[in-house]
């Protein structure tokens, strides 16, 4: 028998990094993780074919028995239709995945099976059970957590590694906090479960052997464990020296890394280049409500100059719409990212996703709307689905709107950006960098074409202004590569946010939309009773 597994087409957010891929030659940031691991978790005598709509056309005429989706919530609206054209065409539809296992209820009637849960535990006994003619509507596993170290090694083999920027791996699932809005605590659960070290290093040296450059530890938290993280550095720092730093390594964690400096000079040692940090927010009492205490335990300032002082770069998550949030926010969050010096934020407005605390929550209080979660984007957009507390919708949506466009503007990326690589002085170890390949000088050759072959005089003059900059101080060949990274990002950024919300330079840093508190804000959109929508 034949499956014939899909990762639906993505829509645009600022996360999509689609601007930069006419540097690179790629056609998508990430591997799908999630279907290399369910196709290595199919039994022998299935064969298996993967189609990412990001890179690549669906064969809607495939020959498959079975058509297997598995979509984010981004993904909702193009899982429908992919689903609605095999099944009117005849072929059986199972849809899983994190939206399925989240919120399962809104696949009823769209296709044949739905899956909620881990793949380890549902895929195998689902096959089984669909080979018999007996496999029913609904599995979930929910209440189940496997352990880690029965998951296979993922089947890379089965897509194009080189359409890709980035493979993505996975060490752990779950996370030991309990911040209000995160939905990884109701999928994954609170206590980490990780795989071994031996299996980790099969994964990342199997992504190597296939020309991986750089990959993407994609777990909610990659300290969540931290003995086990210290272990599993160790050994890939050892990996990292033994094969003369054949790949660099990118991870989401908690800012608690900062007050544990075995765990940065190990990183540093493995030749990790970037982590992904969610910050959320400079005012405490918006930390402390959403339940991100460990944000609030030293200075996030002085937490993110040590992280950068290891060489390594710091991506920020950053949200507003906290009830703590007052109009006056949007020029303090301005404010702080030009002052922690992180270039790259996915800042976007709070949303309350399904069977989250936070939902649940704001359900009780009556501030529900009425809207779609699958319509909404999240990073990089000013989507926002409750009643806000202390301004009206509208006042968010602008607020947001002028945020976006000022952290873009060029003057702000190039402090945010020289602020980073100042601190780049030369005090550890130097590697050898995956990135310094044919390729990478390929990409160089545009960058340089990009910024200084063209008449937009202002771009131009970043380049040249930012490369200026960059070049005081220590030097050393992480910082250049650190440099011209997110130079060639930036393009993407700046692109995304001027057709999104509008050319960034229209926002004055100087010139907030709110400059004082309206008290007692009462929001124009009234909420109405049972408002959570499905998306159906």
């Amino acid at each position: 028998m034949k499956v014939y597994l899909i990762n639906p087409r993505f829509e645009s957010t600022i996360w999509s990094f689609e601007g930069l891929q006419p540097f690179t030659g790629t056609k998508f940031l990430t591997t799908p993780l999630g279907l290399v691991t369910v196709a290595a978790l199919t039994p022998k005598h299935w064969d298996v074919e993967i189609a990412d709509e990001n890179v690549e056309e669906i064969n809607f005429d495939t020959d498959a028995d079975l058509i297997g989706i598995g979509p984010f919530n981004v993904q909702y609206q193009r899982a429908l239709q992919i689903a609605a054209e095999f099944r009117k065409r005849g072929k059986p539809v199972v849809i899983g995945g994190p939206y399925c296992s989240l919120f399962s209820e809104a696949f009823i009637g769209h296709c044949d099976h739905r899956l909620s849960g881990e793949a380890e535990q549902i895929w195998p006994e689902f096959l089984s059970d669909f080979e018999k003619g007996t496999a029913r509507e609904f599995y979930s596993a929910l209440d189940k957590k496997v352990s880690l170290e029965t998951s296979p090694v993922p089947r890379y083999d089965l897509i194009r590694g080189e359409f890709y920027n980035i493979h993505v791996l996975q060490t752990s699932r779950g996370c030991p906090f309990s911040c209000e809005f995160c939905d990884i605590i109701v999928m994954d659960g609170r206590v980490p479960r990780i795989k071994t070290v031996e299996q980790v290093l099969e994964e990342v040296d199997g992504c190597v052997k296939q020309g991986a450059h750089y990959i993407l530890f994609g777990d909610a938290n990659f300290i969540g464990n931290i003995p086990f993280a210290r272990k599993l550095l160790t050994a890939l720092a050892e990996y990292s020296r033994k094969n003369n730093y054949p790949v660099e390594f990118c991870c989401e964690l908690t800012i608690n890394v900062a007050h544990q400096p075995d765990l940065l000079q190990l990183m540093q040692d493995a030749n990790f280049y970037s982590v992904f940090i969610g910050i959320e927010s400079p005012r405490r009492e918006s930390l402390i409500e959403t339940k991100k205490n460990q944000n609030t335990r030293r200075s996030i300032a002085d937490d993110i100059a040590k992280i950068h002082s290891h060489h390594i770069s710091v991506m920020a998550g950053m949200i507003v719409g906290f009830d703590s949030d007052d109009r006056l926010i949007f020029k303090e969050q301005y404010d702080f990212l030009f002052e922690l010096g992180i270039p790259f934020t996915t800042c976007g407005t709070l949303m309350a996703l399904p069977n989250t605390p936070l939902l649940k929550r704001l359900q009780a209080e009556g501030r529900m709307l009425n809207l779609d979660w699958a319509s909404m984007n999240g990073h990089g957009a000013a989507d926002c689905n409750f009643v806000p507390k202390q301004m009206t919708l509208e006042e968010l949506r602008k607020g947001y709107n002028w945020l976006i466009r000022v952290l873009y503007r060029y003057d702000s990326f190039g402090h945010r950006l020289d602020t980073l690589l100042s601190r780049f002085q030369n005090k550890v170890k130097e590697h050898k960098r995956a990135g310094l390949d044919f390729k990478f000088s390929a990409m160089l050759v545009k960058i340089f074409a990009y910024y200084l072959l063209t008449r937009d005089h202002e771009r131009r003059q970043f380049f040249i202004k930012a490369i200026s900059k960059a070049s005081k101080g220590p030097s050393s060949m992480g910082k250049w590569l650190e440099f011209f990274r997110w130079i060639a990002a930036y393009r993407s950024f700046r692109k995304y946010v001027s057709e999104t919300h509008g050319v960034p330079e229209t926002a004055d840093p100087n010139s907030p939309p709110f400059t004082e508190i309206v008290p007692d804000a009462v929001s124009e959109y009234e909420p109405e009773p049972e408002t959570v929508s499905i998306g159906t």
